[in-house]
């Protein structure tokens, strides 16, 4: 017994000096960390602190890869593509910084250098991609899905070189024609990383608590960024991202498929009590193009759980009695105010009234598409290609100002498309569009709860894809690529999970 409780304490001890020893390891890691960031904003270099934590983050994904899905939803969902600047919302102003003026100095989608195009963005996929091929045949990923998703995505990929050396054909800037295509280079990657990576349930739901997480807390900086610009006269038109109206109504539509198909647990209840939050956070955003998606997402969702799911009709009834009950008292009450609680109210209106300033910006769009239909007819079946300036009208207003890369990219993402990329272009990009809503359906069948809810909310990104990229250039911004191609390949892990056939 003597010796017996001898050896114990030996573990013990040895365990306890173990534990003292890894402790004493870190805080001296972090420490030197932390003196390190401080000598790099000390000297102006305050920028690479977040190479400092790039090099962690490669090191946990090394050790980690299956989270790398996850990684690349986070990243796209928080941080800001453009940086909010001067007199947007989100600067400093004299109460203090706003978050998202935090986040958006996080130089993740922006040249790592003056004059060098190459951002942390792009470093981050070619790492996750080189620790993919490093590590396969492991055991830590499963093969590229060989699915009609895939075969339209290589569709796409191909449109997107031969719309590259036409442009080149036709004298384009190469440089700005790099920086139209990353978008689909960037799709394309994160569907590669998704894919192989979702393998386990683990995964999965830490992709899902990635979507409520993040979406949750650009919601707080929404509404904290409003409070501080709130007196402001003009107010400004956003607080947040563009992006935002696409990102906080599929949480909405996330946080509604986890009750329509009763899937219980921590990430409801968390999603449940983050909706009202990210509802307010949508209104002070200011977004019409918000509630078009919001609406017209919402729409399909209805339409397609009945149809798919019998058994939820009386229920999806019920929410749209719902919606209809406080539209009736809603549309009428906010029908002429202009404050953040009638934004849904006034996108409505503006189609049917519009006030002198949304009138203006629907005329622009006008004169806007008439140009690019103009430019679709001298590009012919193979498109003008990348890197050209588009020729508008000479009646048009000039707001480059405003938008500097509106001599290349507008704002209808539909006609863009076929300008750049010409007929098979459109193909390419339709085939991928329907193959992912089809596939996405099917998944909404399965017996699998959880599985059917991926299936509902990429069925609905894909369908705010389709209205942000008709709208508000949504096919040109990298964060929303980051997350439709996560999305995609999500939903090829969850097909794989439940056993699916194609």
């Amino acid at each position: 017994m003597t010796s017996a409780a001898a050896a114990v304490r030996s573990a013990a001890t040895r365990g306890g000096r173990t534990v003292w020893l890894a402790g004493a390891a870190l805080s001296a890691a972090a420490l030197l960390a932390g003196l390190l960031a401080g000598a790099l904003i000390v000297s102006g270099h305050g920028t690479a602190v977040f190479g400092v934590g790039a090099i962690a983050l490669v090191v946990v994904l090394w050790k980690a890869p299956r989270f790398s899905p996850v990684v690349l939803l986070a990243s796209a969902l928080t941080i800001e593509q453009f940086p909010l600047s001067g007199a947007q919302p989100g600067a400093s102003l004299g109460a203090g910084v706003a978050p998202s003026d935090l986040t958006d100095r996080i130089p993740l989608f922006h040249g790592i250098a003056r004059n060098v195009h190459v951002s942390l963005a792009d470093l981050l996929l070619l790492t996750l991609v080189a620790i993919w091929l490093l590590k396969r045949g492991t055991g830590v990923s499963s093969a590229v899905p060989r699915s009609r998703v895939t075969a339209a995505i290589l569709g796409v990929l191909f449109a997107v070189l031969l719309g590259l050396a036409v442009g080149h054909a036709h004298h384009g800037d190469l440089r700005t024609g790099l920086t139209e295509v990353r978008p689909y280079v960037y799709l394309a990657v994160a569907y590669l990383i998704a894919s192989v990576y979702v393998t386990s349930r683990s995964v999965l739901r830490a992709v899902l608590w990635a979507c409520v997480l993040g979406s949750g807390l650009k919601a707080f900086q929404a509404f904290h960024s409003f409070v501080k610009v709130r007196t402001e006269n003009p107010r400004p038109d956003f607080v947040v991202g563009h992006e935002e109206a696409l990102f906080f109504a599929l949480f909405i539509l996330l946080a509604l498929s986890l009750w329509v198909f009763d899937v219980r647990g921590p990430l409801r209840k968390t999603a449940t009590a983050l909706v009202p939050f990210v509802l307010l956070a949508d209104l002070v955003n200011s977004r019409r193009t918000a509630w078009l998606i919001l609406g017209g997402a919402l729409l399909v969702f209805a339409l397609m759980t009945m149809v798919a799911v019998p058994e939820r009709r009386r229920l999806m009834s019920r929410i749209l009695m719902l919606v209809a009950v406080v539209s009736a008292v809603y549309f009428p009450v906010y029908w002429n105010h202009t404050g953040a609680l009638a934004g849904p109210a006034r996108a409505v209106h503006s189609a049917v009234a519009p006030n002198p300033r949304d009138e203006s910006s629907d005329q622009y769009r006008v004169l806007e598409n008439a140009s690019l239909r103009s430019n679709i007819q001298q590009g012919g079946f193979a498109g003008k290609g990348f890197g050209v300036p588009i020729e508008y009208s000479p009646e048009i207003p000039d707001i480059r100002s405003i938008d500097p890369l509106i001599t290349y990219i507008p704002h209808n993402g539909v006609y863009y498309i076929l300008m750049r990329m010409g007929l098979l272009g459109g193909i390419a990009f339709w085939s991928l569009i329907g193959v992912g809503i089809i596939g996405a359906c099917r998944l909404v069948r399965s017996a699998d709860r959880e599985v059917a809810v991926v299936g509902a909310l990429v069925t609905c990104a894909l369908v705010g894809y389709v209205l942000e990229g008709y709208n508000d250039q949504g096919f040109f911004l990298y964060r929303v690529a980051f997350v439709i191609g996560s999305l995609l390949g999500l939903a090829e892990g969850a097909r794989r999970l439940s056993g699916e056939a194609e």
